[in-house]
């Protein structure tokens, strides 16, 4: 299994603990980032034809980098996807915006201790990371 299959699956055994506390919802969410964006970098860096630099290729992938990239497709007048399939232009916004959400909520889960996570919103997160796998 890849990287970021297990943090998935991490994500979802943390989700899935009972009872839940906020330790379990918080890296879950956290692992479902993790599990997303390790896995949008094996997808951006598998045909890289030389195998042994695809992990180094790799570590050129940036946080911010990647949300402001994800966030940009969203806007329908600098990239309108003319003539393009509406099923993979929306699966492709999907993505982006999914990936944006996840990271804003993995900052919360990391480092806002000031509130709670609502075990209801924390599975929603992990099961939206899986949906990118699919996806």
């Amino acid at each position: 299994m890849a990287y970021h299959d297990d943090l998935l699956a991490h994500a979802l055994e943390f989700v899935h603990t009972s009872p839940t506390t906020q330790l379990t919802l918080r890296r879950a969410v956290s692992g479902a980032y993790y599990a997303v964006f390790h896995f949008l970098i094996s997808e951006a860096t598998s045909n890289w034809e030389n195998v042994l630099l695809r992990t180094a290729l790799g570590r050129a992938y940036e946080h911010g980098v990647m949300k402001t990239a994800s966030n940009r497709i969203l806007d329908k007048k600098k990239f309108p996807f003319m003539g393009e399939d509406a099923t993979v232009v929306n699966s492709l916004r999907f993505v982006g915006r999914t990936f944006s959400e996840l990271q804003e909520a993995r900052e919360f889960a990391d480092y806002n201790l000031t509130k709670d996570l609502d075990p209801a919103e924390a599975f929603a997160q992990v099961k939206s990371a899986e949906r990118i796998f699919r996806t």
